[in-house]
C-alpha cells in the first residue's frame, strides 16, 4: 500500500483559510453590507491614480532593485522623519515591500529561530501567528484585557495585562511584535506603555518589530508614537508601514520597512528570498505623491477628518442597534459589545443572515480565545451611502 502523501506541512496545521476570505465571500452570497473586511469601497485619491497611470507609461517595467526604487526610498525616509521625527538613510535602512504582510513574514523571518519565543499583542492580526509558526517559533499571547473586564474598565479602555508582560520577560523573548494603531481593538498605545514594554524588550534583550500601517488615522486628542523614535530603542525597532492604509489603496500592496543598517540587512536578506521586488510604477508614482509635502499635508488632514465622521456615523448606528460601542482613536475598525449569551462566531454568522451586514468574530484574532467574547468588530473605511445602509438594515 501506497502511504497518503501528506497534504500540508506541519507547521501549517493549525492554520485554514482566512476569516475574512469566509466572511467576504458569504456576504457576496447572500448580497450583504460587508464591513467585515478592512477595505474602502471607494478610490482613495485621484491624484496617485494619475500619477499612477503615467508611470505605467514612463517606468522601466523590469525588476525593480530589491530594496526599492531610490526614489521611494527617499521619499519613504522624508515622510518616516516627518512623521517619528527620526529620518531613516535611505539606502541602509529603507526597503520596500510587497506590502506591510510581506514585510512582516520577512522580519519575523529574519530573526526568530525555531524555539524562540515571540510577544504579540492578542486579539492579534492573523497573519502575525502564521509568520511565527513559519519561523518554528514560538508565540507568547500577551492579553489586551477588553474594556468590558475590570482591568479595561480601570484602564478606560483596551488594557495590557502586565504581570504577563513582566512574566514574558522573566521568561526572555527574542522579539516583541506590536502593532499600533491596533487592529482589531482599535487602540492607540501611549508613550507610558511604549516606553515599560521597551523596557521590557531591553531587558530580554529582544528586537521589537512595529506594525504601524495605520499611523495617519488617530483621532480625537490621541497622538500616534513610534517605538522607533524613542532614543533607547533606536537601536533594536524595526518599522513597518505601508502606502496601502494611508492612500485606500489595498490592492496597491507596496510597504516598508526602516530599520537600523544591521537589521535592515537581515529583513533584506528575507526579502530577496520571497517576492524580490515590487512593481517599479506603483513604487514611483507612490513617491511622486509622497514629495508634494503641501498636497500631502492636505491629504491626510482630510482623511482624518473624513474617517473620524465615518466613525461617528457607524458608532452612532450600531449604538442605536443595541451594541456597546467604546469610543475609539485609531485604525478604521469598530469593537462593539453584543448581549445575545452565543458565540461571536455564531453571532457573526446570524447577524450576516438575518440582517445582511457582516462583521468579524475576533476570536480568530487570539491563539487563546477567552471563555465569553460578546464582540465583533467592523469597519467603517466605506462610503457614507454604505454605512448608512447598513445602519438602516441593523435598525
Amino acid at each position: 500500500m501506497v502511504a497518503a502523501v501528506q497534504p500540508r506541512a506541519t507547521r501549517w496545521a493549525g492554520f485554514g483559510t482566512s476569516i475574512f476570505t469566509e466572511m467576504t465571500d458569504l456576504a457576496r452570497k447572500l448580497d450583504a453590507v460587508n464591513l467585515a473586511q478592512g477595505f474602502p469601497d471607494f478610490h482613495g485619491p485621484a491624484e496617485l491614480l494619475a500619477a499612477v497611470a503615467r508611470h505605467v507609461e514612463t517606468s522601466h517595467h523590469q525588476y525593480a532593485p530589491g530594496t526599492g526604487e531610490p526614489r521611494l526610498r527617499r521619499a519613504v525616509a522624508r515622510f518616516v522623519g516627518a512623521t517619528t521625527g527620526v529620518t531613516p538613510d535611505a539606502d541602509a535602512e529603507v526597503t520596500i515591500t510587497s506590502g506591510a504582510t510581506e514585510a512582516i513574514f520577512a522580519a519575523i523571518n529574519a530573526f526568530v529561530n525555531p524555539g524562540d519565543r515571540v510577544v504579540v499583542f492578542e486579539p492579534a492580526y492573523d497573519s502575525y501567528a502564521q509568520a511565527i509558526a513559519n519561523a518554528g517559533g514560538v508565540l507568547v499571547p500577551i492579553r489586551l484585557h477588553a474594556p468590558d473586564t475590570a482591568a479595561g474598565r480601570a484602564a478606560g479602555g483596551w488594557a495590557i495585562a502586565w504581570d504577563e508582560v513582566d512574566a514574558a520577560r522573566d521568561a526572555g523573548f527574542r522579539l516583541l511584535l506590536l502593532n499600533t494603531p491596533h487592529n482589531p481593538t482599535g487602540k492607540v498605545f501611549t508613550e507610558a506603555e511604549l516606553t515599560r514594554l521597551g523596557d521590557a524588550a531591553i531587558a530580554a534583550d529582544a528586537i521589537v518589530v512595529t506594525d504601524e500601517v495605520y499611523e495617519t488615522l488617530v483621532y480625537d486628542d490621541a497622538r500616534h508614537v513610534s517605538p522607533a523614535a524613542m532614543p533607547a530603542l533606536r537601536d533594536r525597532v524595526v518599522r513597518i508601514s505601508s502606502a496601502s492604509k494611508t492612500f485606500g489603496f489595498t490592492g496597491f500592496k507596496v510597504g516598508w520597512v526602516t530599520a537600523p543598517p544591521a537589521l535592515t540587512a537581515s529583513v533584506r536578506l528575507v526579502h530577496q528570498a520571497i517576492v524580490f521586488s515590487t512593481p517599479p510604477f506603483l513604487q514611483t508614482a507612490i513617491a511622486e505623491v509622497l514629495e508634494d509635502d503641501a498636497w500631502l499635508a492636505g491629504y491626510l488632514a482630510g482623511h482624518r477628518r473624513d474617517y473620524q465622521a465615518k466613525r461617528d456615523l457607524l458608532r452612532g448606528a450600531l449604538i442605536a442597534a443595541g451594541f456597546d460601542v467604546p469610543v475609539v482613536t485609531g485604525t478604521y475598525f469598530l469593537m462593539a459589545r453584543f448581549a445575545a449569551d452565543v458565540t461571536d462566531v455564531a453571532y457573526a454568522r446570524e447577524l450576516i443572515e438575518t440582517r445582511k451586514v457582516a462583521a468579524i468574530p475576533p476570536s480568530v484574532f487570539y491563539a487563546r480565545p477567552p471563555g465569553a467574547l460578546p464582540w465583533l468588530r467592523f469597519a467603517f473605511c466605506k462610503r457614507d451611502e454604505t454605512l448608512t445602509r447598513a445602519a438602516a438594515l441593523l435598525a
